[in-house]
């Protein structure tokens, strides 16, 4: 056993000590994470979260690519979750074993705002943040739990979580600099007594020591390879909503916009498909495909006690809490990528010469300030980067980047709520935003518009916005993409605009449904 510093832990070695485990006890720390950390050079995410986590649900990947296409640091595998929150109809329901002193029923956000208040872990210098924590999927209504009077006239046809976070206990984390896995199980005192302290530290090192011995078995699919076979059929992609009805609403969004209403709303169309393949294939083909900042495999059970997948690579982050710094990286504007170089360099300056494109723009940036002015820090807030051109395998986005520090009474949630929704996928002002999307949009917007991605027990978090992303249950999948509609908006232009958005989503869907095991 290593004593009083993970950065020194050996290969194979575990850490903390029993004294050690004990004074972080004694701090009041409820969950305590014991970490093992394992050289593993040639083991791949994708691979680990096959033999460790093996599809069950309340598992998960949460894995990183820069706009290079090179992977990010870390990578981080769910491997099992002591319980999950679900909304059922907005009230708090559990599946699993539910800690003492959180509370078992409420409106789910705040069960969820007094879970990570109740369950709280050291920051480890030397570990990621993620090493455990609330880490799922929260919909585009849940909003009206903190704003009620926003209408909710949309008819829900797909029957999407409005909210699952699993909480998550035991997870390991691929350094992809050093060639290195941390495997982490949490102690956890379930009862909020100190008498099972002991029994709580020898379970946990016990799970550390199951997960090395899995780490090291190959399943039996790792014999086998994926082929494409051409002689199988796509599957056909349905569009929700009408080509002409989708046109339709992008003008009566500008007449909005004429009359003073709004300055943008983001209109959005959803697009079905059936989906035969294996979902963990559709993410194994989405992060080749197209590498993100955030990229997920979730799979998680609603409060109706269906399982489902929600499979993404998304560019754009909701909000960010580092070590009490906010980050908010508000995404506007975008062309395709071009064929050749020449012509990826020509849409590049012709995005970034767009009036309309940099107006849109600079009103999400001032969006962001004003929604981390609310929880931080006065005179705190800046904008660290302005109008830089990201390029992504489909498609090319201006980004900008806004931080400040957290005042000292605000919590994460309160961070979270006061970004939720992103105005990059509402509109300006908000609430009007919203409002009109509801009278507008068919159906239910589910998961999209969202987020995914967790809050940890150390006071962190970082969620990503629910695009390019699919929901999938049952083998039918659901990919949402919108549009930024301003008074310049081209109907015709914003219709292509949507097409692109989801491409990446729905070829991987395809791709992964002509894959055969041999």
């Amino acid at each position: 056993m290593s004593g009083n510093s993970v950065r020194d832990l050996g290969w194979g070695e575990t850490w903390p000590s029993r004294e050690r485990f004990h004074a972080l006890a004694a701090e009041g720390y409820r969950i305590i994470p014991i970490v093992r950390r394992i050289l593993a050079d040639s083991l791949t995410p994708v691979g680990l979260y096959e033999r460790l986590a093996g599809h069950r649900s309340g598992t998960f990947i949460l894995e990183s690519a820069e706009t290079s296409g090179t992977w990010s640091r870390y990578s981080f595998i769910g491997v099992d979750s002591m319980a999950q929150l679900r909304s059922n109809d907005g009230r708090a329901d559990w599946l699993g074993t539910v800690p003492a002193g959180v509370p078992r029923e409420g409106d789910v956000i705040d069960v969820a705002r007094a879970t990570l208040e109740v369950l709280r872990s050291p920051r480890i210098e030397g570990l990621p943040n993620l090493t455990s924590g609330l880490v799922g999927n929260i919909g585009w209504d849940v909003i009206r739990h903190w704003e009620p009077t926003l209408p909710a006239n949309a008819p829900d046809e797909t029957g999407q979580s409005e909210l699952t976070l699993a909480l998550a206990t035991d997870i390991a984390v691929v350094d992809h600099k050093t060639g290195s896995v941390w495997l982490i199980a949490n102690a956890v005192n379930v009862d909020d007594r100190s008498t099972r302290a002991d029994a709580a530290y020898d379970e946990a090192v016990a799970r550390v020591g199951r997960m090395e011995l899995r780490a090291a078995t190959p399943t039996q699919d790792e014999f086998r390879v994926n082929v494409l076979d051409p002689s199988i059929e796509q599957p056909e992609l349905r569009f929700r909503t009408k080509k002409e009805d989708f046109l339709a609403m992008v003008e009566r969004s500008r007449r909005h916009i004429i009359d003073g209403d709004v300055f943008q709303v983001v209109g959005s169309q959803r697009l079905d498909i059936d989906s035969p393949a294996d979902p963990f294939d559709v993410y194994r083909v989405l992060r080749t495909l197209n590498p993100s900042p955030y990229m997920y495999f979730m799979t998680l059970t609603d409060a109706q006690g269906r399982d489902f997948n929600v499979i993404g690579s998304s560019p754009e982050t909701l909000i960010k809490v580092d070590d009490g710094l906010a980050m908010s990286f508000p995404i506007a504007g975008s062309r395709p990528r071009g064929a050749t170089p020449e012509e990826d360099e020509r849409l590049h300056d012709e995005l970034l010469a767009d009036p309309k494109e940099r107006s849109e723009h600079i009103m999400l940036v001032d969006l962001a300030r004003n929604d981390l002015s609310r929880v931080c820090e006065p005179e705190s807030v800046e904008v660290v980067s302005l109008m830089d051109v990201l390029r992504y395998s489909h498609i090319m986005h201006i980004c900008s980047t806004v931080t400040g520090r957290v005042r000292p009474d605000m919590t994460v949630m309160d961070v979270f709520t006061s970004a939720f929704p992103a105005g990059t996928l509402s509109g300006a002002p908000k609430p009007k935003a919203i409002e009109l999307i509801d009278q507008m949009e068919p159906a239910d917007r589910g998961i999209y518009g969202g987020t995914v991605g967790y809050f940890d027990f150390s006071g962190n978090m970082d969620m990503a916005i629910a695009i390019r992303t699919a929901f999938i249950r049952d083998h039918q999948a659901s990919v949402q993409a919108g549009a930024g509609l301003v008074l310049d908006s081209v109907p015709e232009t914003e219709w292509l605009e949507t097409r692109n958005k989801a491409g990446a989503s729905v070829e991987a869907i395809k791709i992964a449904a002509q894959l055969r095991r041999v």
